[in-house]
């Protein structure tokens, strides 16, 4: 055994009820890309899709997959799809974002046509992060050509924020504002069509801090998982009530434990020479397993309710721990990577941390192969 990770349903589920009631019935989308932050594709949109009113995910072939495994749902593409793909994607019932009027409108339009159907999209604008989208002066005319072509569908309109987490974000507002006024224009075109597209620009942060940005839904991402956008939105949601519960956890146990002499090396690198005579533990699950590298030295994993610093470097497949604190350990004594043990906690804003990055890159880089329990 490497590692485990273990998700709990019940604890998706609460977040999502939670989410949902902040925002409003109607007005809640989760994202569940790159294998559901690490959670598992299937298990969690699952758990969710009863408190959903849209399921979001980056690329065609996780929304195939959700098709495939019975969900039922809106499902949104965020992310660029190739024109090869859009005859599955339509078949699929795929909503896809447009940001251009160019092949691959053509070939969702050419898809639906085939299928005797209309693909729904979303109309993306650039409202300041810079990536995709249209730029704002772009939207009509973009939207004259999509409302020409009876196969395509205009669903919703949407941008993305870059800096919703800060509590002092101007650029939050500037981001609003360009939106609006991007759409202004626009709302003639949707009248004389009949049309009333979703409108959307909030993620978790800005759902939870910018309630003005909630318009139509909202798309909640890291918050579904129960970890928080950033410490500010914590502290301030935390004040208002509102509870999100950490999803994930994840053990290992004991491969080996071993007496090392004072002075003496421990791992690659010679980066960790024993202050004392000491007990390590051996852990078999390294980077391979989605540990960062730079947790060497300077993290913690739980064994026996106490926290065992990391010791030497973090290897491919194995991690050392110092067993000071866990005299009782021994080979096959559960470690636990992520989680609770007793009074004991680590979680993966401390992994984030102590490597420098954010929660969200911690749980999204967990090898989809690591074995997963859901529990009820």
């Amino acid at each position: 055994m490497s590692a485990r990770i273990a998700v709990s349903l019940a604890a998706l589920a609460h977040n999502a009820v939670a989410l949902r009631d902040l925002v409003g019935a109607g007005h809640a989308a989760f994202v569940v890309k790159s294998n559901a932050y690490g959670h598992g594709l299937i298990e969690t949109a699952q758990a969710v899709e009863p408190f959903a009113v849209r399921l979001c995910v980056y690329a065609a072939g996780e929304g195939l997959a959700l098709r495939e495994a019975g969900i039922a749902v809106p499902i949104l593409v965020l992310g660029p799809v190739e024109p090869r793909d859009a005859d599955a994607a339509v078949a699929a019932n795929l909503e896809c974002a447009l940001w251009d009027t160019g092949e691959f409108a053509h070939a969702l339009a050419t898809a639906a046509h085939a299928h005797r159907t209309r693909a729904g999209v979303h109309v993306k604008i650039n409202t300041g992060l810079n990536r995709l989208g249209l730029e704002p002066h772009e939207l009509v005319d973009a939207l004259e050509d999509y409302l020409r072509r009876p196969e395509l569908s205009v669903a919703g309109v949407f941008s993305h924020l870059s800096s919703a987490e800060e509590l002092d974000s101007p650029s939050t507002m500037r981001q609003l504002e360009t939106f609006e006024q991007a759409m202004a224009p626009a709302a003639p075109l949707f009248e004389q069509h009949g049309i009333s597209p979703v409108r959307h620009i909030a993620a978790s942060a800005a759902a939870m801090l910018w309630p003005q940005t909630r318009m139509d839904m909202s798309r909640f991402g890291v918050a579904l998982y129960g970890l928080w956008p950033s410490q500010q939105t914590r502290e301030a949601m935390n004040s208002h009530g509102l509870d999100l519960r950490p999803a994930l956890s994840m053990t290992s146990t004991l491969a080996v434990t071993r007496s090392v002499p004072a002075g003496s090396p421990i791992g690659y690198g010679a980066s960790y020479h024993a202050p004392r005579d000491m007990r390590v533990g051996v852990v078999p699950a390294g980077y391979a397993d989605g540990i960062p590298r730079l947790l060497s030295n300077r993290g913690s994993f739980l064994v026996d309710g106490a926290a065992c610093p990391i010791v030497g470097r973090v290897a491919m497949n194995v991690t050392e721990i110092d067993l000071t604190r866990a005299p009782n350990a021994h080979a096959g004594s559960t470690v636990t990577l992520i989680g609770q043990d007793g009074d004991a906690s680590v979680t993966a804003e401390d992994w984030a941390a102590w490597s420098e990055t954010i929660n969200y890159e911690i749980v999204a880089r967990l090898p989809s192969e690591l074995p997963r329990d859901y529990e009820d």
